[in-house]
C-alpha cells in the first residue's frame, strides 16, 4: 500500500514542480516589464520637461527682442541674453534624451526647431537689434518662424504622449498578468488536490473517507498559503525596488531613515522617502504617502518619486517642484498623494520646504523644545494648477529636522496624542546615545503598540563643531560611518 500511495504523490509533486516553474518564470517577466515601463516613463517625463524648457527659452528670446524693438530699452534684452546663453545646452540635453527613447522623427523635429531658432536670430533678431525702428515686416517674419518652431515642439510632444501611452499600456498589461498568475497558482493547487483525491479513492472506501477529510483541510490551507505567497512575492518585489536602500553622505549633515511596514502581512503601502545630494553642499529631501494600499498605490508611489526627482534636477525649489508634479499626477488621474520636499543648505544651516497635504515636519534646535513647522495646501493630484508655498527656515548647528508619514501619529484615534508622542520621541531620540535617530524615534513610538499603517521617518541633523568630524548615515537597522571631514566643516 505505501508504494501505491507514493505513486500519486510523485505525480502530484511533478505537476506542482512544473506549475511553480512556470509561475516563477512568469513572475520574473512581469517584474522585468513593470521595471522597464517605469524607467521609460521616467525618461519620457525628463524629455517633456526639457522640450518645454526649450520652448520657454525660445519664447524668452522672442519676447526680449520684441520688447526691445518696441521700446528700445536695453534692459528689455535681459531675457533674450539669458535664454540665448542657456538654449544650446538645453537643446543638447533634450536631443540626448529623445535619441535614448528611439523616437523616429522627434530628434529631427528638435533639430528643425533649433535650425528655425538660428534663422530667427540671423534674419529677425539681429536686424531688429541693429535697427533704429521696429520694422514691422521683420516682426511678421519672426512670427512665422516662431509658428514653425511651435509646430516642431508640438509634434515632439505628440510623439512623447504616444510613447508614454504605449509604456503605460505595457505596465497595465503586466500588472493584469499578476492576477492571472495568482488564479493559476490556486487552480494548480486545486487540480493537484483533486488528482491526489481521485488516486486515493481507488484504495478503498474507508481510506477515501479519511483521506477526503484530510485533503479538504490541506486544500484549504494550500489555497490560503498560495494566495498569501503570491501577494507577498509581489509586495516584496515592489517594496524592495521602490524603497531607497542607501542615503547620500554629505560632509556637514547627518541623514537617517527607517521604514516600518504595517502590522497586516503582505500589505503593499505607498509610503516612501528620498534624499538627493545636489551641488553646493545642498540636499533635497522628499517624503510622501499615496492614499490606499495595493499594487496601484505602489505604482503611483514610484511614479511620484520619479516625477519629483526629474523636476528637482531641473529646478530644486520645493514649491515649483510640487506644482509640476501635481499637474502631472492630475493629468494622469492618479490617486491622491501627500508629500513634503525640503531643499537643505548645509553651509548656512538653512532649508526651504513646501508641503502638499502632508503632516508637518518637526524641528528640534539645541536648547529649545521640538516644534511642528508650518504647513498647508492640498495633496497632489487633487486640483489642477494648485499653488504650493515655499517656506524658508534659518536654523543653527546641531538642529534636527524630522520628516515622517502619517502612520507615525495615526496609530490611535487620538491624533493630538499621537503628535504629542512624536514630539516626545524626537526629543528623547535626539538626546539618546543611540546613533540611529530615525530608528530610535520609531522604537519610542511603537514600543508598546502596533503600526496600523506603514511608517517612514527621515531625519537630518546639521553638524556642529563637536560632531562634525563623523557623519553617521542611518537606514533601518543598517548604520554606516564616514569619518575624516573635520577640516571641511572648520
Amino acid at each position: 500500500m505505501p508504494s501505491r500511495i507514493s505513486a500519486p504523490l510523485i505525480v502530484s509533486l511533478a505537476f506542482l514542480a512544473v506549475v511553480v516553474g512556470v509561475l516563477v518564470a512568469g513572475g520574473l517577466w512581469v517584474q522585468s516589464t513593470v521595471t522597464s515601463s517605469f524607467r521609460e516613463a521616467e525618461t519620457i517625463g525628463t524629455a517633456r520637461f526639457l522640450v518645454e524648457d526649450v520652448l520657454r527659452r525660445d519664447l524668452d528670446e522672442e519676447t526680449g527682442v520684441r520688447g526691445y524693438a518696441a521700446a528700445r530699452r536695453p534692459t528689455l534684452l535681459q531675457p533674450y541674453y539669458e535664454a540665448r546663453a542657456a538654449l544650446p545646452a538645453t537643446i543638447s540635453r533634450a536631443m540626448g534624451v529623445l535619441e535614448k527613447l528611439h523616437l523616429q522623427t522627434a530628434p529631427a523635429a528638435l533639430e528643425d526647431a533649433a535650425s528655425t531658432n538660428r534663422r530667427w536670430l540671423r534674419e529677425v533678431a539681429f536686424p531688429l537689434m541693429n535697427s533704429r525702428s521696429s520694422r514691422p515686416p521683420l516682426l511678421i517674419r519672426g512670427k512665422r518662424l516662431f509658428d514653425h518652431l511651435r509646430a516642431d515642439i508640438a509634434s515632439i510632444e505628440t510623439l512623447l504622449a504616444a510613447d508614454e501611452a504605449r509604456s503605460r499600456r505595457r505596465a497595465q498589461q503586466a500588472i493584469a498578468w499578476v492576477d492571472l498568475f495568482a488564479i493559476g497558482a490556486i487552480s494548480a493547487f486545486l487540480a493537484a488536490a483533486l488528482l491526489f483525491t481521485y488516486q486515493q479513492y481507488r484504495l478503498g472506501l474507508r481510506v477515501e473517507e479519511e483521506r477526503t477529510k484530510a485533503e479538504e483541510q490541506r486544500r484549504h490551507s494550500a489555497e490560503n498559503r498560495a494566495a498569501y505567497l503570491a501577494e507577498k512575492r509581489i509586495a516584496d518585489t515592489l517594496q524592495g525596488a521602490f524603497v531607497q536602500n542607501v542615503l547620500p553622505e554629505p560632509a556637514m549633515l547627518r541623514l537617517g531613515a527607517t521604514y516600518l511596514p504595517a502590522a497586516e502581512e503582505a500589505k503593499v503601502g505607498g509610503d516612501w522617502y528620498d534624499a538627493l545630494e545636489l551641488p553646493g553642499d545642498r540636499v533635497l529631501l522628499a517624503i510622501g504617502d499615496v492614499t490606499g494600499h495595493g499594487i496601484e498605490a505602489a505604482v503611483t508611489m514610484n511614479r511620484t518619486r520619479q516625477l519629483l526627482i526629474s523636476c528637482a534636477l531641473i529646478d530644486p525649489s520645493p514649491g515649483p517642484v510640487l506644482e509640476r508634479v501635481n499637474n502631472e499626477l492630475f493629468r494622469n488621474e492618479s490617486p491622491m498623494v501627500t508629500a513634503i520636499t525640503a531643499l537643505v543648505d548645509a553651509r548656512d544651516c538653512e532649508f526651504a520646504y513646501a508641503a502638499a497635504g502632508h503632516p508637518p515636519a518637526v524641528l528640534l534646535e539645541p536648547g529649545k523644545r521640538a516644534r511642528f513647522l508650518e504647513v498647508g495646501s492640498l495633496p497632489l493630484g487633487v486640483l489642477r494648477n494648485a499653488a504650493y508655498r515655499t517656506h524658508r527656515v534659518r536654523s543653527i548647528p546641531g538642529a534636527l529636522l524630522v520628516l515622517y508619514t502619517d502612520g507615525a501619529i495615526e496609530h490611535s484615534r487620538d491624533v493630538v496624542q499621537g503628535e504629542e508622542l512624536l514630539l516626545a520621541a524626537v526629543e528623547s531620540a535626539a538626546h539618546a546615545s543611540q546613533s540611529d535617530v530615525a530608528a530610535a524615534i520609531c522604537n519610542r513610538i511603537f514600543a508598546d503598540r502596533k503600526a496600523a499603517d506603514d511608517v517612514a521617518i527621515l531625519t537630518l541633523r546639521f553638524a556642529d563643531g563637536a560632531s562634525g568630524s563623523v557623519a553617521i548615515l542611518e537606514h533601518g537597522s543598517q548604520t554606516m560611518v564616514a569619518a575624516g571631514r573635520k577640516a571641511e566643516l572648520a
